[in-house]
């Protein structure tokens, strides 16, 4: 069975159609979409905005399913200078949870840098960062390397940003980039990854560029056409893949 975590009823409404039959249950008290794709034994989960709603929503999920894997889909704001642009796709190598640290007259420092974890997995602390798993990684790559081509737009394989506050300025998008060396940001990517590690379930990530981080325009943002992106990429990636060991 895979898991399809979005924050959002809007980043998965394509997803959704595909599902049949489209059964809804209860999870905690969020819908869980369930059904078939492509072959596949499907759940979509909508978590709300934000790494609490993430958090408490994917812990709920995990509690009352046994996932082969969670692929969280969605959008993303992406850093200038990185070589993407509205309406690319992002392909997460792993995920940082920027905010977690301490300010201090010296500047920001991050667990990494403080020796505390957010999580011990496996006997390995986990600080800041939480990786993709390698094996979905190098499977979504394949497919979606190809999708990106004949589709002429970019995938871009790097960090995702995890933020409480999104930035809303050029100044402060370049700065946690600096910072981060990420290649856009969300808002809830870092903890879904974080609770698939302490339950021990493969992670991956796919999300789609709805947005430049810049001085905030919304005029230049085109949610709907990432959200869309994101899916069709989902898609093509469910449609051929066939690893019953990994996403049954």
């Amino acid at each position: 069975m895979i898991a399809i975590v979005a924050a959002v009823p809007d980043e998965t409404w394509m997803l959704r159609r595909r599902l049949f039959p489209c059964e809804v249950k209860r999870c905690g008290h969020r819908d869980l979409y369930c059904g078939s794709m492509f072959g596949h034994k499907v759940i979509v989960l909508h978590t709300g905005v934000g790494k609490i709603n993430a958090a408490s929503a994917v812990t709920a999920l995990l509690e009352h399913c046994e996932p082969a894997s969670v692929i969280v889909t969605g959008c993303c704001g992406a850093y200038p200078g990185q070589g993407l642009a509205r309406g690319d796709l992002v392909l997460a190598s792993e995920e940082i949870c920027a905010d977690e640290g301490v300010l201090t007259p010296d500047g920001f420092q991050d667990f990494q840098t403080l020796g505390f974890s957010l999580l011990r997995s496996k006997g390995i602390g986990m600080r800041n960062r939480f990786s993709v798993d390698t094996k979905l990684q190098e499977i979504a790559r394949s497919h979606l390397d190809r999708f990106a081509r004949e589709s002429g737009f970019e995938l871009g394989i790097g960090p995702l940003v995890t933020v409480s506050t999104c930035s809303g300025t050029l100044q402060s998008g370049q700065a946690m980039q600096k910072r981060t060396g990420g290649l856009a940001e969300n808002m809830e990517g870092a903890a879904v990854a974080q609770v698939c590690g302490q339950y021990n379930v493969p992670f991956l990530e796919i999300r789609g560029v709805s947005n430049m981080v810049e001085d905030r325009n919304l005029a230049n943002w085109d949610l709907d056409g990432a959200a869309e992106r994101a899916q069709q990429a989902l898609m093509t990636l469910l449609r051929g893949w066939f690893s019953p060991g990994m996403l049954a």
